[in-house]
């Protein structure tokens, strides 16, 4: 059985305030909770991150230590601003994987998210994070992540490396693919342009 709990839906900052009720205000953080295993799967880490970890914690007394795997579509900030705020990273025994595709081979994954955690942005700095943390650079394909859980990725058309994923797992999927775009340019006005008339017939 798969639960699957939305933290966090929005984009770019954080919305907060009577208006976004609905639907909250915290960006992008989505919980698989995979029923039978000691094992939590964590899409994105987006501001949701921060309550999410929270909540985890609150149940941690007399627990055994955590074991999360936190896949991140890509590393724009409004999936990965709750990160230093996820309480998890600071309590020893927990074990985090973090999977991610990196646009710059050069640049690590450890280095990317590490920026957040410079001197210069937040107080605490990445060495000093007492979770075990191991950083994963996740690529286009299928992989077996043990467990009976499948994923298969897909890469997006967004300005960043991007990917969608497909979780598996007990005969039920969840699947992301938000931050996309089109291909072609749909915005299309100049009247010169042959695509032009097509598109003003469907307005």
């Amino acid at each position: 059985m798969m639960k699957i709990k939305f933290w966090g839906v929005r984009g770019s900052i954080p919305s907060p305030g009577p208006d976004f009720v609905k639907y909250g205000g915290n960006t992008l953080c989505v919980e698989l909770c995979l029923k039978g295993l000691n094992r939590l799967i964590i899409i994105d880490a987006g501001s949701g991150l921060r309550l999410l970890g929270n909540q985890l914690m609150g149940k941690q007394i007399s627990a055994e230590p955590l074991s999360i795997d936190m896949f991140l579509t890509h590393t724009h900030l409004d999936h990965i601003l709750g990160f230093p705020f996820f309480v998890p990273i600071f309590q020893p025994g927990t074990r985090l994987t973090i999977h991610s595709p990196v646009t710059c081979e050069e640049d690590s994954l450890e280095t990317v998210l590490g920026g957040q955690l410079s001197y210069r942005y937040f107080p605490v700095r990445q060495a000093e994070l007492a979770a075990n943390i191991a950083y994963i650079n996740l690529k286009e394909g299928s992989f077996d992540l043990g467990d009976g859980i499948r994923l298969t990725t897909k890469y997006l058309n967004h300005p960043l490396l991007c990917l969608g994923f497909r979780f598996e797992y007990g005969g039920k999927i969840c699947c992301t693919a938000y931050d996309t775009e089109p291909f072609q340019n749909i915005f299309i006005t100049d009247p010169h342009d042959p695509a032009f008339d097509a598109i003003m017939a469907h307005e």
